[in-house]
């Protein structure tokens, strides 16, 4: 990669700065609308929309690593080949998107999910690594990238008192996501103090009378989860049930127990 004086007009820098902080706000928070049903339907439509992530992407890549980030290399610490990861990450999910976007089939959106995925946590990680705890940063610097500034005061932590709900999309085969947000939110993201969601699940052939009858347990911190089955699954009904965790591994309240058939 280039590391050449810094030559892009401010403005540019300005919009990818922003994009910037909408990719790392987009990748920390990114929650869809909770199912008013109890049983999920099936769906050929996506329920996460990526279009802000792309958005930002384009932004990104319109400048080089050097207008992008050699200064700021320099004076916070930041490390070039990291840069270069989020730079290559972001690169791969634009051309797996636009690939979708002329061959819509079940194989190319699986290849564009995990390619969002990937740049997802190389954004994620740049993010934690090398803004929101580094010392050569100060609060407005975390700013610019849309990370807000540490708080001084402790607070203490408490058990979450609400719950997640749940939407099913099924549309890829053997694969069954599962979007979450709070329970009552508009917004999307975890409640405040809250390190993810605990997801209770098992196949069974009848309905689980109580939480205990889902036997599997898994965590995750950010919206979708995805459970991946084998072939002798398909038409199996999996039913899944979540709960908060906070910072601090106290938990809150199971949700609703909801359920989808295996495509």
């Amino acid at each position: 990669m280039n590391n050449s004086v810094l030559t892009t007009p401010p403005s540019a820098i300005t919009s990818a700065m922003t994009c910037f902080a909408a990719s790392i706000t987009l990748v920390t928070s990114e929650m869809v609308r909770p199912a008013p049903v109890f049983m999920m339907r099936r769906t050929r439509s996506p329920w996460v929309r990526d279009e802000t992530l792309t958005t930002c992407a384009r932004k990104l890549l319109r400048l080089s690593v050097s207008s992008f980030a050699s200064k700021n290399v320099a004076a916070f610490g930041w490390n070039q080949t990291d840069v270069t990861a989020v730079l290559t990450a972001t690169t791969a999910f634009l051309s797996a998107r636009t690939a979708y976007q002329e061959d819509d089939s079940s194989r190319n959106r699986l290849i564009k999910d995990e390619a969002k995925d990937a740049a997802k946590a190389a954004l994620r990680d740049f993010a934690n690594a090398a803004m929101r705890f580094n010392k050569l940063m100060r609060d407005e610097d975390r700013l610019v990238y849309g990370l807000p500034p540490h708080d001084g005061n402790h607070t203490p932590d408490t058990e979450p008192m609400t719950f997640p709900e749940a939407e099913a999309d099924t549309a890829i085969i053997r694969q069954v996501t599962i979007h979450f947000l709070d329970s009552g939110s508009k917004k999307r993201g975890k409640p405040h103090g809250v390190h993810g969601a605990e997801i209770r699940w098992a196949l069974l052939d009848h309905v689980p009378a109580s939480v205990g009858e889902l036997a599997n347990s898994d965590f995750d911190t950010a919206s979708p989860f995805t459970l991946k089955f084998d072939e002798t699954e398909r038409g199996r009904r999996v039913y899944f049930c979540l709960r908060w965790e906070s910072n601090t591994n106290l938990k809150g309240p199971y949700g609703e127990i909801y359920s989808a058939v295996v495509p």
